[in-house]
C-alpha cells in the first residue's frame, strides 16, 4: 500500500499551523471559524485516506478465445467493495503489458456511492499476435477534493493468447513423392485399411471383429486378421530466419506457416515445426487437436530474432521439409524440399508472396 502525494501532506500540516497559530494568537469570531473550517477539510481528508481498499474484491473477465492477430479484444474489471462506502471515487488501471498498453487505455474512475458492484470495460483494438500475462491492477482512493490519495495493487492473473493470422487454403502444391508415406489421405480417424495383409495369433485386447473365424476353428486357437495400415503423410514446415526478415515480411512468414498447419489438421495430415535458427525447438509431426494448439502456441510466442543462421545444418538437410525463407530459391536444389514460400524485398518481386490473401493462388501454381 502506498500513500501519494507526501509533498501535499506537508504543505497541508503547515497551513494548519498557521492557520491554527492565527486563531491562538488573532482570536475572535472570525479566526476561530476559519480554525474550524480547517479541521473539518482535514477530517474529510482524513477520512479518504482511511478506505478500506483491502475489501475490494476484483475479478478480471476476458471474451473466449482463440483470438487472432489483429482481433480487438474485450475486457472487462469486476469491482466488488463494502455496502458502506463513505468515499467520493475509485481509480482503477490495468497494468497492461508495453505490446498492449498502445493500443488502449484501461484507466477508469468511477464513482461507488450509487453502485455496490461495478463493471468496467474497455476493448484492446487491433491486437498484436503474442502470449501476454496480465497481473496487477492498480486501485486508488482520495479525499472528495482529490488533495491526497493513496493507491493499493491487487493481483487477477490472467493470459491472452493470440495466435497468428491465418488463409484458408485449398492445396499446398506439394510433390507428393517426398512426402514419409506413399499416399495422401483424408481421414484422420480410421487407423487401418481393408486390405488384408495376412492372419496372426489372438493378444489379448484384439477386437472381436477382427478375429478370423474360420481359421480360428480349423486351428483350434484364435486367429485374427491383420491389415495393411494406411501410409500417413508427414510435413514439417521449416521456418528460416537466415533470410533476414522485416518486422512486415516475419508477421507474413508466421501467418503463412499457421495457414499451413491449420490446412494439415483439417485434411488429418501429420504436421510439425522446426525454426532454423533454433532446431532444438523442432516440434515433431502429430496429429490433433492439442497438437494444433501447441503449434500455434508456438507461433503466437515467436518473437523476431537479431542473431541469425545462414548455415543449413546436416539434419535439416536431410529433413523433408516446406520451407517459408526469404533465400533465393536455387539455394534449395538437391535439399528433399517438398515446398517453398519465398518471402520478403528482391528483384524477383513476381516470384515472392507479398500478403497473406495471395498465399492460396501462390501455393496453387507453384512449382518446384
Amino acid at each position: 500500500m502506498k500513500c501519494l502525494g507526501r509533498h501535499r501532506l506537508i504543505w497541508a500540516l503547515l497551513i494548519g499551523l498557521i492557520i491554527w497559530s492565527y486563531a491562538y494568537v488573532q482570536g475572535g469570531y472570525l479566526a476561530w471559524h476559519l480554525w474550524g473550517f480547517t479541521v473539518a477539510v482535514g477530517a474529510v481528508i482524513a477520512l479518504g485516506l482511511l478506505a478500506p481498499l483491502g475489501r475490494v474484491r476484483v475479478t478480471r473477465l476476458l471474451d473466449s478465445g482463440p483470438f487472432r492477430s489483429g482481433d480487438p479484444i474485450t475486457v472487462r474489471i469486476r469491482l466488488e467493495y463494502p455496502r458502506w462506502w463513505p468515499w467520493a471515487w475509485i481509480s482503477v488501471e490495468d497494468i497492461l503489458p508495453p505490446e498492449l498498453a498502445t493500443h488502449t487505455s484501461a484507466t477508469f474512475t468511477v464513482s461507488p456511492w450509487l453502485y455496490k458492484r461495478l463493471t468496467l470495460e474497455y476493448r484492446i483494438q487491433t491486437t498484436p499476435r503474442g502470449i501476454y500475462r496480465l497481473h496487477t491492477l492498480q486501485l486508488r482512493t482520495g479525499d472528495v477534493f482529490g488533495l491526497l490519495s493513496r493507491e493499493i495493487q491487487v493481483d487477477a492473473p490472467a493470459i491472452i493468447t493470440v495466435w497468428p493470422q491465418s488463409v484458408k487454403l485449398h492445396t499446398l502444391g506439394l510433390n507428393h513423392y517426398n512426402w514419409q508415406g506413399e499416399a495422401e489421405r483424408h481421414r484422420g480417424t480410421a487407423e487401418e485399411s481393408s486390405n488384408l495383409r495376412g492372419i496372426r495369433d489372438y493378444i489379448p485386447g484384439d477386437r472381436l471383429s477382427q478375429i478370423h473365424w474360420r481359421t480360428s476353428a480349423r486351428t483350434g486357437a484364435f486367429k485374427v486378421k491383420q491389415f495393411e495400415p494406411f501410409t500417413q503423410p508427414q510435413l514439417h514446415i521449416t521456418l528460416d530466419y537466415a533470410g533476414g526478415f522485416d518486422a512486415v515480411h516475419w508477421e507474413l512468414a508466421i501467418n503463412s506457416a499457421a495457414s499451413l498447419i491449420e490446412y494439415a489438421h483439417y485434411r488429418g495430415q501429420a504436421i510439425g515445426l522446426l525454426v532454423l535458427d533454433s532446431p532444438e525447438d523442432h516440434i515433431a509431426p502429430g496429429l490433433g487437436h492439442d497438437h494444433l494448439v501447441k503449434l500455434l502456441d508456438y507461433l503466437a510466442s515467436m518473437p523476431k530474432r537479431a542473431q541469425i543462421t545462414t548455415r543449413i545444418p546436416p539434419v535439416v538437410r536431410e529433413l523433408p521439409a516446406f520451407w517459408i525463407t526469404a533465400r533465393n530459391p536455387e539455394e534449395f536444389r538437391g535439399l528433399p524440399a517438398v515446398g517453398i514460400i519465398t518471402i520478403g524485398s528482391a528483384s524477383d518481386t513476381h516470384k515472392r508472396l507479398g500478403t497473406l490473401n495471395q498465399l492460396p493462388d501462390y501455393l496453387a501454381r507453384q512449382i518446384i
